[in-house]
């Protein structure tokens, strides 16, 4: 049976994921204790896919920058003010019970469709990511995603 998954959208100040595993330690520790507050503290914005009343995966997005010394040379740097103006793909994770199912990489689609959006707003060169593991770092490879110099960090082009 194939799940069905909302469009993800903006979480309200004050609301929560609970109950989220997505078997990233780093990722369900942000979602149980982080989650509800980050929207208040100006520091991320989540977005939220639902299977009935359950968060089926989330990702987050926030204002960033990357110091153009880090980045050294290619599309990132060239021509760009000493701080890059770029959006900060925080968080991406779908809870276990999901996985293999299409919505990490609908999760992805949204955040750079949304991350556009920022750009075509506020200005911003790139939509960044600091993958936790090679097989994150392959995934969003497979999107487009490189690497950005020897930071570990991965970038495409907004």
């Amino acid at each position: 049976m194939m799940a069905s998954f909302t469009r993800p959208i903006q979480l309200p100040a004050g609301k929560g994921i609970t109950g989220f595993r997505c078997g990233v330690e780093i990722v369900d520790a942000w979602a149980a204790r982080h989650s509800a507050t980050s929207r208040n503290r100006g520091t991320a914005v989540v977005y939220a896919s639902y299977c009935g009343d359950r968060v089926a995966g989330f990702y987050t997005l926030c204002a960033h920058s990357i110091a153009r010394s880090e980045v050294c040379t290619g599309w990132v740097s060239r021509n760009a003010p000493s701080q890059v103006p770029a959006v900060l793909l925080g968080m991406l994770g779908v809870d276990e019970d999901f996985k293999g199912m299409g919505l990490g990489a609908a999760l992805l689609r949204d955040a750079v469709l949304n991350a556009s959006k920022v750009a075509a707003i506020a200005g911003a060169r790139a939509l960044v990511v600091d993958p936790v593991d090679e097989a994150a770092a392959t995934f969003y490879g497979h999107f487009g995603f490189r690497r950005i110099s020897d930071s570990g960090r991965m970038a495409i082009k907004l």
